[in-house]
């Protein structure tokens, strides 16, 4: 919600996504011995959905971390405002 909404700026935004990307970084990065086991056991099928699965997890992890942080990192008056107008609409 806080990463669609205009009134949040974009520097905000671009942070919580930078330490998104870096928190999936890292994960894929202690990922790495287990993909390299199941590449080598099944290597058409092990490489094809390690390629999809990091894919996904790429995008769908940076997202749900920066949506995490968006909170923090946006101004407690902005986001009061906006949980008010969500709890309003409900």
């Amino acid at each position: 919600m806080l990463l669609r909404d205009p009134r949040v700026s974009v520097q905000s935004k671009i942070i919580a996504m930078a330490i998104g990307a870096a928190v999936v970084a890292f994960i894929e990065l202690l990922q790495i011995p287990l993909e390299s086991v199941f590449a080598f056991i099944l290597p058409i099928i092990g490489i094809a959905g390690d390629i999809v699965f990091d894919g996904a997890e790429a995008v769908i992890g940076t997202v749900f971390v920066a949506t995490l942080l968006m909170p923090y990192l946006t101004p407690a008056h902005i986001v009061q405002q906006i949980r008010a107008e969500q709890a309003a609409g409900s």
